[in-house]
Parts: structure tokens; C-alpha cells; sequence
């Protein structure tokens, strides 16, 4: 299980890497960069790029987890999985809470307070939320690789929906830059609509993710 997570993880990773420093060298006209990134050539030149690729995906993901991540938070009001918990939140039934309620009382001694009058804060009650989601999350990781898949997915478009918005603000940038050709205009709507279609599937594995995590723990902890 822990190798074919790593597997994609490293997929997360190299995939939006390579992607960005094909887009990159394909529309700056920049001869240094031309020539350090190695896109065509033989084993040692694909060997560099994986390399290359690699560490362009880990900057990257670390821009996609520290700055696209928390706007897409404060755009979503929190991540999925704490939001469902929310009584008022209408995604699951009540009839599902309840039953996720007692699972969690029998595991973890845990009162999800469906019901609740206590004076919490939203961001008090979201961050519990997703202390307990962790807990779920943890306890059943080694029981099934559907919800690894999902979250690898997730960090995969959340990658590739960093990698669309630079790139439509670069193609921006050049379709300004030459009094708006055709061409520019073309790549300003065609990394447009990249971005359109990463945030649609950075929501649904995010939602995924969520779901398969809850469905999980109660199938495997329930009575």
C-alpha cells in the first residue's frame, strides 16, 4: 500500500513538473532556458529532465499547498470534510451523521454533537471537525487504498490548477505584450479553460477523498 501511494505521490509531483517546463520553454523565448531544460535527447537527457521535472513539481506543490490550497479554503468556507460535519450543512443526511456519530462514540469515545448549543466559533467548530476527520482518516489508511488514491488525485489537480493559473497570467502577460494576437489570445483561453477544468476536478477528488474516508471508517468500525 505504501509504494503504490508513493507511486502517486510521485505521479502528483513529476507530471504537473515536466508539464510546466514543457509550457514554459514552449512560449518564453528565453535562450538560457531553452537550453537548460532537456527536452528531447537521449537517456542522460531524460534522466536530467525527470530530475529537473521532479523538483519543479516539488516547488509547485509547495506554492499549490501554501497559497492556492488556502484560497481555495476561504473560497469553500473549509475543507469538505469538516464542512459535512457542520449541523446545519446539508451534504450528508442526518440519518448518515448519526450513524458516523456512533461509530465515532464506540472508536473514539467521540460526541460529534449533532445537535449542539455550545458557543462556538465556525472556525472553532470547522478545525475540530477536521481533527476529527484525521482521526478517521488515520485509523483506516491501512484498510483501503481508495481514499490514498483521491487524496494523491487531489494534490495531482490541485498541482495542475497552480500550473494553468501561471500560466494564463503568463500567456496574459505575452498577449498584452503583443498588442493581443491571435496566438496569445488563443493560449490566454486555452490555459483558461486548464484552470476551469483543474478547479472542477481539485473540487470532485476533494469531495471524493471526504466521502471515501467517512464511508470507510463506518464500514470498517460499524456494527
Amino acid at each position: 500500500m505504501l509504494n503504490k501511494f508513493s507511486l502517486y505521490d510521485f505521479i502528483a509531483v513529476i507530471i504537473p513538473g515536466i508539464f510546466f517546463l514543457w509550457a514554459i520553454k514552449a512560449f518564453v523565448n528565453i535562450p538560457v532556458l531553452q537550453q537548460l531544460i532537456p527536452l528531447s535527447g537521449g537517456i542522460t537527457d531524460t534522466s536530467v529532465l525527470i530530475v529537473v521535472g521532479y523538483v519543479s513539481g516539488l516547488l509547485l506543490q509547495g506554492v499549490s499547498q501554501h497559497i492556492t490550497e488556502r484560497i481555495l479554503l476561504w473560497w469553500w468556507g473549509g475543507f469538505p470534510s469538516a464542512r459535512w460535519l457542520l449541523p446545519e450543512d446539508k451534504r450528508f443526511t442526518y440519518k448518515y451523521k448519526q450513524e458516523l456519530s456512533a461509530v465515532l462514540q464506540n472508536k473514539f469515545d467521540i460526541d460529534l454533537n449533532l445537535n449542539t448549543t455550545e458557543q462556538e466559533s465556525k472556525n472553532e467548530t470547522l478545525n475540530r471537525n477536521q481533527e476529527i476527520f484525521y482521526r478517521c482518516y488515520r485509523s483506516i489508511e491501512k484498510t483501503s487504498d481508495l481514499p490514498q488514491i483521491f487524496n494523491a488525485q487531489y494534490g495531482l489537480f490541485r498541482s495542475l490548477l497552480t500550473t494553468f493559473i501561471l500560466l494564463m497570467l503568463l500567456s496574459g502577460w505575452k498577449m498584452i505584450d503583443s498588442c493581443f494576437q491571435i496566438e496569445a489570445i488563443l493560449l490566454f483561453i486555452l490555459f483558461f479553460f486548464g484552470t476551469v477544468i483543474s478547479y472542477w476536478r481539485v473540487v470532485k477528488r476533494a469531495d471524493d477523498f471526504a466521502k471515501s474516508v467517512y464511508d470507510v471508517f463506518i464500514s470498517h468500525f460499524g456494527k
